[in-house]
């Protein structure tokens, strides 16, 4: 994967809204990402696509009342559409070409109202010939925790329904390798799995979750994406249990380098596992969630908070060169939550650390 060697990439959500603003999202990304474009997601344009609710469409029990939705295992449809799923699930994960499963996979299809980028993001990929497509789904652990069933536990906690959120997600992330492929047959896709709340596990809010359980999820999407050609990311703005990250399967691991890169270094033994099977770390260096941070941010001081980045990785015994080649950039997190001209500093500036390390290392 030497072609992503101190790449760049967004992580997804961008704070436009009003008419145009997905054709405006997309002029932008493929005007500074093309070699990793990305989808964006919207949150400020509509609440259909919030994280969670955006990978809702064609989940088996999802339920709506005054305002809300949750799962509800006992509905009459439920039966049904949990047979339904699992067998589509089943046929496309023994198939040897997604385009065999088109038809099933298109159940799975993210779009209007829940995506307005993505259709249009697909259309310029035709066009477009970047060296990779990023996609993302929210991760099976963020997802059944944040919805409920009807007594109001966490889907997570109810196995058949944690079941059926971990196949959904995986057969909407498969859709998007196979719209990718259909609309840029030489770009490989990356998937990322965003799964803010793996920080949480352990705590007083998790406390019966198990790690190796966390894992198993995981690895299921990780493994579905690998067989059909996919490269699979995991990212984490927080800091949490890096072992989760470095033992599920994935091939790169995207984190907060501008706050928590200590964290991930700290788990030393089980990162050089991890890179000397040829994973990437994607360091999330351009802060997103801290407004003051970034406004006073500029190219050298950022290009300097990288270096304090890696040299948390060099102190653990890590060999520079052979960190940087296993290195990604993107910015520390979304940037839905910072204004438009905040969002666009912080992409801006990520494009521009990549093309300066890269022309500093000649990587």
């Amino acid at each position: 994967m030497s072609e992503l060697t101190l790449n760049y990439t967004g992580i997804g959500s961008v704070p436009l809204k009003g008419d145009g603003a997905a054709q405006k999202a997309l002029d932008f990304i493929f005007d500074e990402f093309k070699s990793v474009p990305f989808w964006p997601q919207l949150p400020h344009l509509s609440p259909y696509e919030d994280m969670v609710f955006q990978f809702t469409q064609n989940l088996a029990g999802l339920t709506f009342s005054d305002d809300k939705y949750f799962l509800n295992p006992e509905s009459e449809e439920f039966f049904t559409q949990l047979e339904e799923l699992f067998f589509d699930y089943e046929t496309v994960v023994s198939s040897s070409d997604l385009l065999e499963c088109e038809e099933i996979l298109d159940k799975y299809a993210i779009k209007e109202p829940n995506s307005a980028a993505i259709k249009p993001f697909i259309e310029r990929l035709k066009n477009f010939k970047p060296d990779f497509v990023k996609g993302s789904i929210t991760g099976p652990f963020t997802f059944s925790t944040s919805i409920n069933d009807t007594e109001g536990k966490c889907a997570y906690y109810n196995e058949v329904l944690r079941d059926v959120c971990t196949k959904t997600l995986s057969l909407k992330a498969l859709w998007q390798v196979k719209e990718f492929k259909k609309a840029s047959p030489c770009a490989k896709a990356i998937i990322f799995m965003d799964e803010p709340s793996i920080s949480q596990v352990g705590s007083c809010a998790f406390l019966s979750v198990e790690s190796k359980d966390v894992i198993e999820l995981l690895s299921t999407i990780s493994a579905d994406l690998k067989k059909f050609g996919a490269l699979c990311g995991i990212h984490c703005c927080g800091k949490t249990d890096w072992e989760i990250a470095l033992s599920c399967g994935v091939d790169i691991v995207n984190f907060d380098a501008y706050f928590y890169a200590q964290s991930v270094a700290n788990f030393a033994q089980a990162a050089k596992k991890f890179m000397e099977k040829g994973g990437i770390f994607a360091f999330g260096i351009v802060p997103t969630l801290d407004k003051e941070a970034l406004e006073v941010l500029e190219i050298n001081s950022l290009e300097q908070k990288f270096n304090d980045a890696i040299k948390c990785f060099l102190n653990k015994g890590f060999d520079k060169i052979e960190l940087l080649k296993h290195t990604f950039i993107t910015p520390s997190c979304g940037c839905g939550s910072l204004d438009e001209k905040g969002a666009l500093k912080a992409l801006k500036l990520t494009s521009e650390l990549s093309l300066r390390l890269k022309e500093e290392y000649n990587l």
